[in-house]
């Protein structure tokens, strides 16, 4: 009867056995995920200055020091575009390359890049004028600077221009860090982070930017951006002076 017993046991533990062998026969083993292949945007003339494109596809240009703001003035500031300067001390000279509805994107673009920024204000008077309108010509007493000009005629004003810029990692069509105004960035981007003025120096400011972007994305991601998300690209969004991140996405 006892033999009986540990037989019946014996079978059921072989059967048992029998059953996890077959399912383990039938796992199948996931084969590693092939990394993604992004295709990085092509580098335009253009991009070596200040630059972002509104959200009517308007592209729109800032000098990074006197030399650029010459050369956008002298040599890209065309009929039918329109020449914007924050009202304050040390400023990036923008260009509005066509026709735009986004003017509160160009003032604040143009606010931004500004001694106001430097300053930590919160917000900046912004103008526009007509290219016809401004000179590197001096009237007798007047002096113009390396990089400065003057604009003769009627101004048209935008005043208190929050200051905000938002730098974000875009993967379609193709994959590039962009920046500019928040509204004109937020909806082509995938990981996005708002900079206003603060603490942080430019280039601890491009490093805090770099880390939340490249956590936003992962690690197979960063990995497989690597040429594309780095300090240098981050960096070139970040305005002069002191910044703190405010928000991100």
């Amino acid at each position: 009867q006892n033999a009986g017993r540990y037989y019946d046991i014996i079978k059921k533990f072989k059967k048992k056995k029998e059953g996890a062998l077959a399912a383990m026969a039938r796992t199948v083993v996931k084969k590693p995920q092939k990394r993604r292949d992004f295709v990085p945007m092509k580098k335009l003339w253009y991009h070596r200055f200040r630059w972002f494109t509104t959200r009517d596809g308007i592209v729109v240009l800032g000098g990074r020091d006197a030399s650029q703001n010459e050369e956008l003035v002298k040599k890209y500031l065309a009929g039918g575009d329109l020449f914007v300067h924050a009202d304050v001390h040390g400023a990036s000279v923008v260009i509005v390359k066509g026709k735009t509805e986004q003017m509160d994107e160009v003032a604040q673009f143009a606010a931004s890049y500004s001694g106001a920024w430097r300053s930590g204000h919160a917000s900046a008077d912004v103008y526009s004028a007509l290219p016809n309108q401004v000179s590197k010509t001096p009237e007798s007493g007047e002096f113009v600077a390396r990089g400065s000009f003057i604009v003769r005629g009627e101004r048209t004003y935008y005043r208190n221009i929050p200051l905000a810029v938002g730098i974000g990692l875009m993967l379609e069509p193709n994959a590039a860090v962009i920046g500019g105004p928040p509204s004109a960035i937020q909806g082509k981007v995938k990981y996005y982070v708002e900079l206003r003025p603060g603490q942080f120096e430019p280039n601890d400011a491009a490093k805090k930017v770099l880390r939340i972007l490249k956590e936003r994305a992962g690690e197979d991601e960063a990995k497989a951006l690597k040429n594309i998300l780095n300090t240098e690209a981050v960096a070139a969004f970040v305005p002069p002076g002191g910044s703190d991140i405010e928000g991100q996405t």
